[in-house]
């Protein structure tokens, strides 16, 4: 970097594009939420309704044969009910998906997008059901003119049994069906979720309904199915109630839960269902592991966004004020105070005389306070461990990644029981399968990734990279100065060392600046020293949005013959975006060899 006094360096960010009049993110007019067709879509759709269609036909051809071709219409019209219902349960067994997503399979079925089969599959049982609804009132309406008006249409519809139950079932699905819109599952999630109960109610009474060899045909073994699994991940979720370890309080609303690992065997990018059951014992919350898998603890990283996430907070506020006298919220490093205006700080609430414990071996390794990188020392490493890259391999828990000091069992005691269900299958774990990744993130999306940089920066230090990865390109775009400082030390620790080669980190800054803080960003900035912003060498923020048509041209040009695996969390418009380049630069690179594979999961943004 070139020498440039304070005034010239903040001119010159000034004049950047990161600070001209372009709307932000958030302030953009959104498009409207349209489906995206990708192929995998259109042909479980495709082969869905063919499906579909075959039985209806093969349904009304032998009621034709019999001379009934309408009661052979009903005859199809209720198998599909049944198949609809049968398959939403099976979609709806995590377990089951997890177990199928580790064959073979999972190279033509996406099995991460089960939820978004389950809601498809829930549209088309609705349809069926209107068309048995409409059928039979025409068909009771035909009976009662055939008979002179000796079958009356209403006591066939709400006197006799058969009408009573169906109208009981027709008004508890429409009870489910509104409770599902989107509306109303974010703001009142537990109504949503007791209310979709709702379906077990409607199996007893589909059994009151139909003939009891077609329930057994269609709606036993799936409902079984389904009771098994979820027994299951209730028993092992309410044995596993690990102790939590630490809570930090980072910048921009996010909070760090730090809690025991219990012997959980899981994959970087992979999430857990966590239940907190002193403030809801229905609500199961999905959140992306941070921690490796490498690591001895494991840590979620959860934006304080919802009702929830806001009387979690609560609780752990309430914890910290009951604390004795000599234990505080202690604050962890942040940058320097006047690049920010927020007034968030970055606590963690552990023990301010907690012991410092001895480098290498044991659980506790590397974790007796916290060692800060030295500006001033461009040749430090972090950790600090003078030969964990010259002479012997180090030990697999030699360099580990810093962490708060555990909780005293008197402390961790007075804090909220949780329960852990999983781990769940996420798109992100499959990353080690390319040779070539880029890792594309915004704001808080960055949890999956965190753990698949943490899983990367072990394999490197203890020289067991996974087999054929050559290049790992990071992009993290956030907001704001105060998201960056999330996992500043893992960022800080993977550009210490020297792996240049393999990875390369790229950090952009998208909020348009006040001039006052860019000036004291200018200021904080030293000729050869660290990034004003992140604290990196080797890795400098970018100002300004990614151009992400220019960074998949470089990548895909740097690399010929390569299938490169993108993987992404954030936003669905920039998910749209992504999606489209991915298809783009491989179309156009084909003569290259070159293409890449997306793979998305959604954040909270």
């Amino acid at each position: 970097m070139s020498k440039l006094t304070p005034e010239a360096y903040a001119a010159g960010l000034s004049r950047s594009r990161a600070f001209d009049a372009l709307p932000r993110a958030d302030d953009e007019q959104k498009p409207a939420r349209v489906p995206r067709i990708t192929v995998r879509r259109l042909a479980f759709v495709s082969v869905w309704l063919l499906m579909q269609l075959t039985v209806l036909v093969y349904k009304i051809y032998r009621g034709s044969a019999a001379g009934d071709a309408f009661g052979g219409y009903l005859k199809g019209v209720e198998a599909l009910m049944m198949t609809c219902l049968s398959a939403n349960f099976l979609l709806m067994a995590p377990t089951l998906m997890r177990m199928l997503r580790a064959t073979p399979l999972r190279r033509v079925v996406n099995f991460d997008k089960t939820t978004h089969a389950h809601k498809f599959v829930a549209y088309t049982l609705v349809f069926w059901v209107a068309h048995h609804v409409i059928s039979h009132y025409v068909k009771f309406h035909q009976l009662e003119v055939s008979s002179h008006g000796k079958m009356k249409m209403v006591d066939l519809l709400y006197r006799k049994k058969t009408g009573q139950v169906g109208h009981t079932m027709l008004s508890l699905l429409t009870v489910l069906l509104l409770a599902a819109l989107p509306a109303v599952r974010r703001r009142f999630f537990e109504v949503f979720y007791l209310l979709h109960h709702l379906s077990f109610v409607i199996v007893i009474l589909i059994f009151v309904h139909i003939q009891a060899h077609t329930f057994q045909y269609y709606i036993a073994a799936p409902i079984t199915i389904y009771l098994v699994d979820r027994l299951y991940r209730m028993v092992r979720a309410r044995m596993n109630r690990p102790r939590i370890l630490a809570v930090i309080q980072h910048p921009s609303n996010v909070i760090e839960l730090r809690f025991a690992r219990n012997g959980l065997k899981y994959k970087a990018g992979q999430f857990v269902y966590l239940c907190v059951p002193s403030l809801s014992w229905h609500q199961w919350h999905p959140f992306t592991l941070t921690s490796a898998p490498e690591e001895d603890e494991l840590s979620v990283h959860i934006r304080v966004a919802g009702g929830w996430t806001q009387r979690l907070v609560g609780t752990f506020q309430q914890c910290a004020r009951a604390l004795p006298p000599r234990m505080t919220m202690h604050a962890r490093r942040t940058i320097d105070r006047r690049q920010i205006q927020s007034v968030d700080s970055d606590r963690t609430l552990t023990p301010s005389y907690h012991p410092g414990l001895p480098r290498g071996g044991g659980r506790g390794a590397g974790r007796g306070g916290r060692a800060q990188r030295q500006p001033s020392s461009r040749g430090a490493r972090y950790p600090p461990d003078p030969g964990h890259r010259a002479g012997a391999r180090p030990s697999p828990r030699a360099n580990r990644l810093p962490s708060p000091p555990s909780l005293p069992p008197l402390v961790a005691a007075q804090l909220p029981t949780i329960m852990v269900d999983g781990p769940y299958g996420a798109p992100t774990q499959d990353v080690f399968d390319y040779s070539h990744i880029l890792l594309i993130c915004g704001n808080i999306g960055v949890t999956p990734m965190s753990s698949v940089l943490k899983s990367l920066y072990y394999q490197l230090t203890t020289a067991k990279l996974s087999a054929g990865v050559k290049k790992v390109y990071f992009i993290w775009s956030c907001r704001d100065v105060q998201a960056l400082e999330w996992f500043r030390d893992l960022l800080a620790a993977l550009d210490m060392e020297d792996i240049g080669d393999i990875l390369e980190i790229r950090t952009y800054l998208t909020a348009q600046l006040p001039v006052d803080q860019i000036r004291n960003i200018a200021l904080s900035q030293s000729a050869g020293g660290p990034d004003a912003v992140t604290g990196l060498y080797r890795s400098p923020t970018y100002y300004g949005r990614p151009d992400f048509g220019s960074i998949f041209a470089e990548i895909g040009q740097r690399n010929p013959s390569t299938d490169i695996g993108v993987f992404f969390c954030g936003s669905r418009e920039l998910g749209r975006s992504l999606f489209k380049l991915a298809a783009k630069w491989t179309g156009e690179l084909k003569h290259r060899g070159t293409s890449f594979a997306y793979h998305e999961e959604r954040s909270t943004e």
